[in-house]
């Protein structure tokens, strides 16, 4: 941990010498719906493609995690030690899009990544602070998205494809914290288990008419696996609702997701459950926002006795986040986030563990952005997980 107060100065520097060397860039980049029909010329002639390239470094660590094993063999009576993960560690994600509209109305997107980030180690996808930017492919290049949008008529949308995810199919993200964030947990508009951003094949359809706009939608995590297919009764599949209302200033969706887990029996399963979702944004001005979202989860078959040993239960989630732009310095962003760092439960004992994240986007110019960022991550009953990273962001 000790290199934490370098991974803060350097970009503070940094962001004093930006704004005097280069024009502060203008944010344009969205993230979540970065595949909207701004990116293709609707004068070009079709089939016309364009293409969109992100690196993401990753340098910092956290304390607070150990790992449990047989390695070693230290203890006594060769009882299990705990090793530490607490050192500092340097990853990379890259994401490499293509956008191809053959009529100008349409969109084909092709998105294959690449990342170093270990699926079990604490920023990775498994982790205890897994990173939004998180992504695991041990060095090689995959196929991460590939899907098809079209309209119908003037109010309707179709999505499908064999490799997508859950907020692809979206008519509406209702938050605007952070946009390109830290920690996994965060974004995920404060109904996690609604908007659980499952990968899969799957299919939506969104209708909008004025400020109203409603989804529906299906992911089908196993639909590539042949002994269980698309749909199936053993598979694995979300299915989720949306219904928002989008003005001016603010932004209010509920929606619902009925997940299954691949259970065909009443054995309790954490992932075979409904859960419901309110989220919301406000724009505070030009350069103030305000996100806030609640969800509640009912797993179809709880744990009987009900007892903190148990986990399979009724829960909520909730998070807020706030964001200032242009802070302090023009082009510049700050943004803090907090919420629960897990399903919560009604447990006597349960510690109702939270989470909460801030950090400061330095803009050095259109393309590249340095966020020092510091967060927490409370355990139920175990110490916390304190981190801090540096994070580099290419854009091209």
């Amino acid at each position: 941990m000790r290199l934490f107060s370098q991974l803060l100065v350097f970009p503070a520097a940094l962001g004093l010498i930006a704004p005097i060397s280069v024009e502060a860039g203008s944010g344009n980049h969205k993230g979540h719906h970065d595949h909207h029909s701004g990116h293709i010329n609707k004068e070009d002639s079709y089939p016309s493609t364009m293409f969109m390239g992100k690196t993401t470094f990753v340098l910092g660590g956290v304390d607070g995690v150990s790992d449990s094993g047989m390695g070693g063999m230290g203890g006594m009576g060769g009882m299990p030690t705990s090793e530490d993960k607490d050192g500092t560690v340097f990853h990379y994600d890259t994401k490499l899009m293509f956008m191809t509209s053959f009529t100008g109305q349409d969109m084909l997107k092709t998105a294959v990544r690449i990342g170093d980030f270990a699926m079990m180690e604490p920023f990775g996808m498994m982790g205890e602070a897994r990173l939004d930017t998180a992504f695991s492919s041990n060095d090689s290049l995959e196929l991460h998205k590939a899907y098809y949008q079209f309209p119908v008529g003037d109010n309707m949308q179709v999505t499908f494809g064999p490799k997508l995810r859950q907020d692809d199919l979206l008519g509406v993200w209702p938050s605007t914290y952070p946009g390109d964030g830290v920690l996994f947990v965060l974004n995920q508009a404060g109904a996690n288990d609604t908007y659980s951003k499952k990968m899969g094949a799957g299919a939506g359809i969104t209708w909008s008419h004025d400020k109203l706009v409603a989804s529906a939608l299906f992911v089908s995590e196993d639909a590539s696996n042949s002994s269980i297919g698309f749909l199936a009764d053993e598979g694995k599949d979300h299915i989720t609702t949306q219904l928002a209302w989008v003005d001016e200033k603010f932004t209010l969706a509920a929606a619902y997701t009925q997940a299954d887990n691949g259970r065909t029996d009443n054995s309790p399963d954490v992932n075979d459950y409904s859960s419901f979702g309110i989220s919301g944004s406000y724009q505070l001005g030009d350069d103030y926002s305000l996100s806030v979202g609640m969800g509640w989860k009912n797993p179809d078959n709880e744990d009987s006795p009900d007892t903190s040993m148990n986990k399979v239960e009724h829960g909520n989630t909730w998070s807020v986040g706030f964001i200032w732009n242009d802070a302090f310095i023009e082009g510049n962003k700050f943004g803090f986030g907090i919420g629960t760092a897990e399903t919560h439960r009604d447990d006597s004992g349960y510690d109702d563990p939270l989470a909460w994240e801030a950090f400061y986007d330095f803009t050095v110019n259109d393309s590249v952005t340095v966020t020092p960022a510091i967060f927490v991550i409370e355990k139920d009953g175990k110490e916390d997980v304190n981190g801090a990273l540096m994070k580099t962001t290419f854009k091209f």
